[in-house]
C-alpha cells in the first residue's frame, strides 16, 4: 500500500499501523509525502521493485524518499 497523506496522518500511520500489524499481517505500507516530485516517487518505487521481494515488505513500514 502507498499512503499518501496529510502530515497529521503521515506523523499518526507509524502507530497506527503498529497497532494494525499487533493482530494482523499486512504487505506492507510506504508513506509518501505530496510534496514529493512524481518522479522522485517513481524512481524511489522502481529501486524498491528492484532491490526487495515482497515478502520483505511484510509488516513493514517506510518513508518515501528513502
Amino acid at each position: 500500500m502507498i499512503a499518501f497523506g496529510t502530515l497529521c496522518e503521515r506523523k499518526t500511520m507509524p502507530s497506527e499501523f503498529a497497532e494494525f500489524i499487533a493482530n494482523n499481517q499486512s504487505a506492507g505500507v510506504i508513506i509518501v509525502s505530496r510534496k514529493l516530485a512524481i518522479e522522485v516517487v517513481i524512481e524511489e518505487l522502481l529501486v524498491i521493485w528492484s532491490a526487495s521481494s515482497a515478502e520483505e515488505w511484510v509488516d513493514r513500514i517506510a518513508k518515501l524518499p528513502l
